[in-house]
C-alpha cells in the first residue's frame, strides 16, 4: 500500500456513536405526535439537510421544528440540550486515530450541524487533534456531493491519490471512489486496522 499524505475520517459513527432515539424520545414529551412520526419527519423533512448545510441557524432550526412538530411549551435552551447530548465516543477507534496522527496529516470531513459540531467540540478533546477539521455546516454542502471532497482536498493541498477516507456510509464511500480516493467503508476498529495494513505499521 503507498503511504498517504492525508487520512480522512468520518465523525458519525466513525468517531463518536450518537442514539438519535434520545432526540425522538425527549421531543415527544412536547407533541402529540408518536414517536414513529416524529421519525418520520426528521427523514422527510428538508430542514435537516438545510441545517447541515448551514442554511439555517440554530434558533430558526428550533422554530421551524416547533411548528412542524407541533411542540408546546419547549424553549430553545431546553431543546439545546436534549438536541446534543447524544454522542458517546468510539475509543478504539480514537486510539487509531492517535497511531495515525503521529506520522501522518489527518482530516475530519463531517455532515454535522453547527449545535452538534459545537457541542462535539467542547466535549471530545480528539477533535482538536485534526489537522483539517470540515464541516459540512461551514462548507455549505454535505457528502456525498462531490464538492466537499474536493473542497477537503484542497484546503489540505493534496490531490485524491495520495488522500484514504473513511466513512461508514457506502454512498459516501463510492463518491470518494469516484474522485479517485482511496475509501474505505467502516464497520468496526478491528476491521479498520486490517484495511490500513501497512499504513499503521
Amino acid at each position: 500500500m503507498s503511504q498517504p499524505e492525508l487520512i480522512i475520517f468520518d465523525l458519525g459513527r466513525v468517531l463518536v456513536d450518537f442514539d438519535f432515539r434520545l432526540v425522538i424520545r425527549r421531543l415527544k414529551r412536547y407533541t402529540a405526535f408518536s414517536e414513529k412520526e416524529i421519525r418520520r419527519y426528521f427523514m422527510q423533512t428538508p430542514l435537516w439537510g438545510a441545517f447541515e448545510r448551514g442554511e439555517v441557524e440554530p434558533k430558526d432550526f428550533f422554530s421551524q421544528l416547533t411548528k412542524g412538530l407541533k411542540l408546546q411549551k419547549l424553549t430553545f435552551k431546553e431543546f439545546t440540550p436534549m438536541w446534543n447530548t447524544i454522542f458517546t465516543e468510539k475509543h478504539d477507534t480514537v486510539s487509531i486515530l492517535a497511531r495515525l496522527r503521529a506520522g501522518y496529516r489527518i482530516a475530519l470531513l463531517s455532515n454535522v450541524n453547527i449545535m452538534h459540531w459545537e457541542h462535539v467540540i467542547e466535549t471530545h478533546d480528539f477533535i482538536r487533534w485534526f489537522d483539517h477539521p470540515v464541516a459540512s455546516w461551514e462548507m455549505g454542502t454535505r457528502k456525498p456531493d462531490p464538492d466537499i471532497y474536493l473542497k477537503t482536498l484542497h484546503i489540505a493541498g493534496v490531490p485524491p491519490q495520495k488522500a484514504i477516507f473513511i466513512d461508514d456510509m457506502e454512498s459516501h464511500v463510492l463518491a470518494a471512489r469516484a474522485l479517485g480516493i482511496r475509501a474505505y467503508r467502516f464497520t468496526n476498529a478491528p476491521q479498520l486496522v486490517r484495511d490500513l495494513d501497512g499504513i499503521l505499521s
